[in-house]
């Protein structure tokens, strides 16, 4: 057992990864819809709007369609929250994961690339999810603007950074970046 060290002052606790799903499991977090940990801290998600969620559905489809046409050894995912440890477990919006997927948690590891629907959190979506992910060397990620229907891709992780970006309207083919895909964005949004 570690010893136990005085404080100057009172600080903040920051929970990991496995702290998070223990409370998880017990139903600490049950009445909260979607709650995520961001930095250590638990944050409360608001609930998705009609809007978010059809881009969402129709995204995920896109996605799916596009695998299954390629006969890729990928699932896409809705909502998976991804273990990043120490101290981050993210929902986000969808997830193209590397198959066969396992019980728990998403393991980052896993992850080909990550989807965030923006509608109302479009600037923390372009700043602290998008520094996140890179941090933990997340392939891919896009970012899909609602309102502006643009989607914002950052790929090529490196010293915690995305090295490489590019922003394209939301219509006709759309090319991931690192993975032998295409989707068709138009009538996502």
């Amino acid at each position: 057992m570690d010893p136990i060290v005085p404080l100057d002052a009172p600080r903040p606790v920051k929970l990991t990864v496995e702290e998070f799903r223990a409370l998880d499991l017990a139903g600490a977090l049950a009445r909260r819809r979607h709650a995520e940990l961001i930095g250590g801290t638990i944050v409360e998600m608001s609930p998705q709007q009609s809007r978010h969620a059809l881009v969402n559905t129709r995204l995920a489809f896109a996605f799916d369609q596009a695998i299954r046409h390629r006969h890729l050894d990928l699932a896409t995912m809705i909502g998976p929250t991804v273990a990043l440890p120490p101290h981050d477990a993210p929902e986000p919006d969808i997830v193209i994961a590397h198959l066969p997927v396992r019980d728990g948690y998403l393991a980052h590891v896993d992850v080909a690339l990550l989807a965030e629907v923006s509608d109302t959190t479009l600037r923390h979506d372009l700043s602290t999810k998008r520094d996140l992910y890179a941090a933990a060397s997340i392939p891919e990620l896009w970012v899909i603007d609602v309102r502006s229907a643009i989607v914002h891709q950052f790929w090529a992780p490196q010293d915690g950074v995305f090295t490489q970006a590019r922003s394209c309207p939301l219509s006709g083919p759309l090319d991931s970046a690192t993975l032998t895909l295409t989707i068709d964005g138009t009538g996502i949004v």
